[in-house]
């Protein structure tokens, strides 16, 4: 999300970019690349029960993780994602590590993939999501 120069609370793809040794990030603006001040940029966090795409680990010890969202869960006044763990193809499906991480939204980010890619992926995630859904049902 990014709130500043000409963009008010705008939702863009943005990358980091290692430039003259120093990280900045940058989104492409027609035909060049356009670097946004970090004060401008925060993640977009995902919806505790609704972002079943690709999500990213931006704190803690699994952080640059690719994962999932199988479901949810309630522990007093917090929600905790319970989410997969995907190892990222280009083009490709993604494939399930086995490992699971509990986690809350603050701690990620939503990822960018092309519809193509989110529809190829809702599959796997199907089996994981309906086995879930029976544990909490008992």
């Amino acid at each position: 999300m990014v709130n500043g120069g000409r963009h008010t609370q705008k939702e863009l793809k943005a990358n980091f970019t290692l430039v003259e040794g120093h990280l900045s990030i940058r989104h492409h603006f027609y035909n060049t690349l356009e670097a946004l001040p970090p004060k401008w940029v925060s993640p977009k966090h995902p919806h505790l029960t609704r972002d079943n795409g690709l999500l990213v680990v931006i704190k803690g010890e699994h952080c640059g993780k690719y994962v999932r969202r199988i479901h949810h869960r309630y522990e007093g006044e917090t929600t905790i994602i319970i989410l997969a763990v995907v190892t990222r193809a280009e083009a490709l499906v993604d494939t399930l590590t086995g490992e699971t991480l509990q986690l809350e939204a603050q701690d990620l980010c939503v990822g960018s993939e092309t519809k193509e890619e989110k529809q190829w992926n809702q599959s796997i995630m199907m089996a994981l999501r309906e086995q879930a859904r029976k544990k909490r049902a008992k």
